[in-house]
């Protein structure tokens, strides 16, 4: 029995679960190669203020996370998630130095341009307030830009995705025309090696760590078997002594 036990105490270090989340066979980046391609909220092809985060700049990169259908990949750009199509971008054999648009920061001063909203407009049906920014601050963290909805008749209709922190971070649209101080944005001009067709895997760690656990469970199962009935064994053994010594001890009387 004592071996019993020391084998399933060896099974069960063997099978510890291992939990490993693998999406592609390399890590992949692809520049955005063209004006106006954007980074969607779903993977198709409605062009809508409702399935657009914003316009991924072109020159810089997005970093592939899986495919999506036919048309799209699933891609991050600067810590939002989303779909790009494959047709917009180019994979590339490495990692860049600066993927992403970065310390690029602007200023607010004036009401219109306080609002940061969860959607570029200020329909109450659609976007909401995420919160009121105070005038004139400047540390707002740019991302990306995005048509929306014409807040000021005949001025613009552009508005900036960005981060603005303050009792704790935001991420939301400020329309544009009345923010300055803009950051200057420069082309990525990095030099880099394009690859045709990145290689995706589909990540199956986790089914086999739960397939690992449920033949670990009926291995422990099969090898307690021998040690139960060893138990039931000395038990019924004992019944039987017992029964013998008290019949025993009635003869004797």
């Amino acid at each position: 029995m004592l071996i019993h036990l020391l084998l399933i105490s060896f099974l069960l270090i063997s099978f510890r679960p291992n939990y490993r989340y693998v999406y592609a066979e390399n890590e992949y980046y692809a520049r955005i190669m063209y004006e106006h391609v954007y980074l969607y909220r779903q993977a198709n092809n409605d062009e809508s203020v409702s399935n657009i985060y914003f316009e991924l700049p072109k020159t810089y990169f997005v970093k592939l996370i899986d495919r999506a259908g036919d048309d799209f990949y699933c891609a991050e750009y600067n810590g939002i998630t989303g779909y790009v199509k494959k047709n917009s971008v180019r994979a590339i054999a490495s990692t860049p130095t600066n993927p992403y648009l970065t310390n690029i920061s602007f200023r607010v001063y004036a009401d219109a341009s306080r609002d940061m909203r969860s959607y570029p407009a200020i329909d109450n049906t659609l976007s909401e307030q995420i919160t009121y920014i105070p005038l004139y601050t400047k540390n707002i963290q740019y991302i990306a830009s995005t048509a929306g909805q014409e807040l000021v008749p005949n001025r613009t209709n552009i508005w900036y995705y960005c981060k603005f922190i303050s009792d704790k971070t935001y991420y939301g649209y400020i329309y544009s025309d009345f923010c300055d101080e803009m950051t200057p944005i420069y082309d990525n001009n990095e030099q880099v090696t394009y690859v045709d067709n990145p290689s995706f895997l589909v990540d199956t760690s986790e089914t086999n760590t739960i397939k690992d656990s449920k033949v670990l469970g009926i291995v422990i199962a099969v090898m307690c078997i021998p040690s139960f009935v060893f138990v039931i064994l000395i038990i019924k053994g004992k019944h039987i002594l017992d029964f013998h010594k008290s019949k025993k001890e009635i003869i004797d009387y």
